[in-house]
């Protein structure tokens, strides 16, 4: 089952943290952040560990953002 995270309303670095964190145990995972720059630094994460990545903008400046795993991503230690 995917992992959910509601981000909204967190410090700049606290999405990719968790969204990392999650990655580590999940393989498909959707964070909402309520921001633009935890969407670009999330994608960053997406290109850095190999993930697809699928955002979609909601009304009132929300995002839902899908990563799953690609088969053969390699595991970012922390």
């Amino acid at each position: 089952m995917p992992e959910f995270i509601d981000a909204r309303g967190l410090g700049c670095a606290q999405p990719v943290i968790l969204a990392r964190q999650s990655l580590e145990t999940h393989d498909e995972l959707t964070i909402i952040v309520d921001a633009r720059i935890p969407v670009e630094n999330i994608t960053a994460l997406a290109l850095h560990t190999g993930c697809a990545i699928e955002v979609s903008e909601k009304p009132g400046n929300i995002y839902f953002i899908k990563l799953a795993k690609m088969t053969g991503t390699p595991h970012t230690p922390k």
